[in-house]
């Protein structure tokens, strides 16, 4: 348990940090709804409010939301304290944790969350997002890669 949170604890705050930091240097130095470019119009910081869930998904009311994000926080957390140390699955689970408490933060404080990467070609642009939201999506991918690899091990 302790090599997990030795571990763990310090990626969720990095995590954390970092979106703080970035969230913070957006709205410091954009308005709301401004965009710079960064490289040509393919990557751009855009500052927007985000009241909804990922993607800009509405899955219902404020309340609701925060009951879902609450739920999912402490299912991960439950599922952290009960598997076995393997440092790669504690990476990923602290990145999915300190990406939920990133954006987390932003909706008890603020309501919304605050994102700002955006990418896309011309008028076909993907969802604005954030380092709280890579850090989830990619701590999640890197976590069913484990799973998937550690099932195959299993049966050949």
């Amino acid at each position: 348990m302790k090599k997990k949170v030795l571990l763990g604890l310090p990626v969720a705050l990095l995590i954390l940090f970092l979106d703080r930091i970035s969230k913070i240097l957006v709205s410091h130095n954009l308005y709301e709804g401004e965009s710079m470019n960064v490289i040509g119009t393919f990557f751009r910081l855009t500052y927007v409010r985000n009241p909804y869930m990922a993607f800009s998904l509405n899955l219902g009311g404020y309340w609701i939301m925060m009951a879902l994000w609450a739920l999912a926080v402490i299912f991960v957390i439950i599922y952290f304290y009960r598997i076995s140390f393997e440092w790669r699955k504690t990476t990923a689970l602290s990145m999915i944790i300190g990406g939920a408490f990133g954006n987390g933060f932003d909706r008890i404080k603020y309501r919304e969350v605050i994102d700002f990467l955006d990418f896309g070609i011309k008028q076909h642009r993907f969802a604005i997002f954030n380092v709280a939201d890579s850090s989830v999506f990619f701590g999640v991918c890197f976590l069913i890669f484990l799973m998937y690899i550690e099932g195959n091990e299993i049966k050949t």
